[in-house]
């Protein structure tokens, strides 16, 4: 009896483990049928056009026809008229921009012929990299660092970017002011919700409309500004380097005048010193001496050098090109007095202006901010069968119901203590502008009383030095040089001579220089090209 039950057990194990192995291979020969099949189905698919369900014909393609019959919708004329205004500003603007003449009221006049050549040649990059490798003038630079700069690029495009503000705004209100359809979710609050379209027509107020272009332009008219404060900027730079160089050039060169005046002295001194009417400790200073000027001179080629480096990075070029050297400008002084030139920074610089162009867009915004305090006006209407207590009461089906809604008039709109919070922490905010246009115009007087004195310190050191102390020191030169040559005065006094004679004229530079920086910044804090005539005029 138990050989007996053991064999049906093995019997039904291997019955069970033949069935698994039946099983897994249908399985495996299906799904590969399966794989198969949908291969051979994608095929025809992507060979043959999938035509559209059933509900298309019978729900969407009924819709489209009927939307054919409604009514379209005619823009207001006035609304029309207050959007091609707005985009209006924008083609302006945009033209402006895009035209070979440079946006009006610049720092630097750019319309001269002069500047329109080199801007010419500024779309040329290696030639005008190959001109600047000649003498080069300021004019030059200041054209080349205009439509190079990547910084006077970025203040640029910024334009641009706020010029397209005009479109969003006029497109905007145009797209709220068409119908709108939706689905709502009606509750009904018992049996099941049901779901019918409603649609609803929004008017937008027209001075909103015209409040957001008014607002882009202020927004294009700080961005100008800040244009106007980079090119500023930028000349200021281009001037202040440019007149380093040319002290530096200038100072080498005066430099390499004595150089080859003490070569020429120990020459005479070692002449003496063979025939013995001189010192030997004469060479020896005159060598000492000249060797001081070779070092000076390789100083001053390491600062030529650095601020080269200086320009080309204005002008967004390698910092190992080479420069031509600088031409001499003339020299010009400024006609306008100290009051005067207080009122004019006032008046013209361009932070003053862009702050009250700051002040002018928060008001507009507030002014905005008032208007948008009332919804604007919709008109809408909706409908549903209300089916619900009909399925209740097992009664007959209950009649439509049809509902509107309009929001015209702005008394029963709810009033919200958060905007009027709001209006009211914009105009502390106007206030506090307003305040920080004085403390502008209070530092703006202060840099402009502090470059005037510099410069007028400097004027009167360059006459100093042109009428008085040049014209001596030279004299004074030449009686040691003759003197020495006849052996009355020894070798000593000559190099007294010539050193006093070499620092007046490095000096006179400096102070030249100086003078010429502290114009440049005057005109920056003023903001303007000031009116000048030459400067040995009196």
């Amino acid at each position: 009896m138990i050989y007996v039950l053991r064999s049906k057990n093995k019997l039904q194990g291997l019955f069970t483990a033949g069935t698994l192995s039946i099983s897994l291979i249908i399985l495996t020969v299906l799904v590969g049928g399966c794989a198969n099949r949908q291969l051979e189905t994608y095929q025809e698919l992507r060979s043959t056009e999938v035509q559209p369900p059933t509900y298309y014909y019978t729900e969407i393609e009924k819709k489209s026809a009927n939307t054919e019959n409604e009514p379209t919708v005619e823009p207001d004329p006035f609304l029309s008229e207050i959007e091609d205004k707005v985009l209006k500003y924008q083609k302006q603007w945009q033209a402006r921009l895009e035209s070979e003449t440079p946006i009006p009221n610049l720092f630097y006049d750019l319309s001269t012929d002069t500047m329109e050549a080199y801007r010419q040649l500024a779309a040329l990059s290696e030639e005008a990299k190959t001109r600047l490798t000649q003498p080069i003038v300021l004019e030059l630079l200041i054209a080349l660092g205009y439509e190079w700069n990547p910084g006077l690029k970025s203040a640029r495009e910024k334009i641009r970017a706020v010029l397209e503000q005009y479109p969003q705004a006029a497109y905007l209100e145009n797209v709220l002011r068409q119908y709108n359809a939706f689905t709502k979710q009606l509750d009904t609050k018992v049996g099941p919700m049901r779901h019918k379209e409603m649609m609803a027509m929004k008017f937008p107020f027209p001075d909103t409309l015209a409040l957001k272009g008014q607002i882009i332009t202020e927004d294009v008219l700080i961005a100008e500004k800040e244009f106007e404060i980079a090119l500023r900027n930028l000349v200021t730079e281009i001037k202040l380097a440019y007149y380093d160089y040319l002290f530096v050039v200038e100072a080498a060169r005066i430099n390499e005048e004595n150089q080859k005046l003490l070569q020429q002295m120990i020459a005479i001194a070692q002449t003496k010193f063979r025939v013995g009417q001189g010192k030997y400790s004469n060479v020896i200073m005159a060598q000492v001496e000249l060797s001081k000027l070779a070092e000076v001179i390789i100083t001053l080629d390491q600062q030529r050098e650095t601020i080269i480096a200086r320009l080309n990075t204005l002008l967004n070029v390698s910092t190992d090109l080479p420069l031509g050297a600088p031409v001499l400008i003339e020299e010009e002084r400024v006609t306008l007095t100290l009051s005067d030139l207080y009122a004019l920074a006032v008046e013209k610089r361009q932070e003053i202006q862009k702050q009250k162009l700051a002040i002018n867009k928060m008001r507009l915004m507030v002014e905005m901010a008032k208007q948008m305090t009332y919804p604007d006006p919709t008109l809408g209407a909706s409908y549903f069968e209300n089916r619900a207590m009909a399925d209740l009461k097992h009664t007959q089906k209950m009649p439509m119901t049809f509902s509107t809604r309009r929001t015209l008039n702005p008394a029963n709109a709810a009033w919200f203590g958060h905007r009027n919070s709001y209006i009211h922490e914009m105009d502390v905010k106007i206030e506090a502008m307003a305040r920080k246009i004085e403390e502008l115009e209070s530092n703006l007087r202060f840099v402009v009383k502090k470059h005037h004195f510099g410069m007028e310190t400097a004027n009167r050191s360059i006459r100093l030095y042109r009428q008085t102390l040049l014209p001596q020191a030279r004299q004074a030169l030449d009686a040691a040089n003759t003197a020495y040559q006849a052996a009355q005065i020894d070798f000593l006094s000559f190099l007294d001579a010539q050193r006093t004679l070499l620092k007046l004229k490095i000096e006179e530079q400096r102070v030249l220089r100086d003078y010429h920086q502290h114009l440049a910044q005057l005109e920056q804090a003023v903001g303007v090209i000031l009116p000048k005539q030459p400067l040995t005029q009196e």
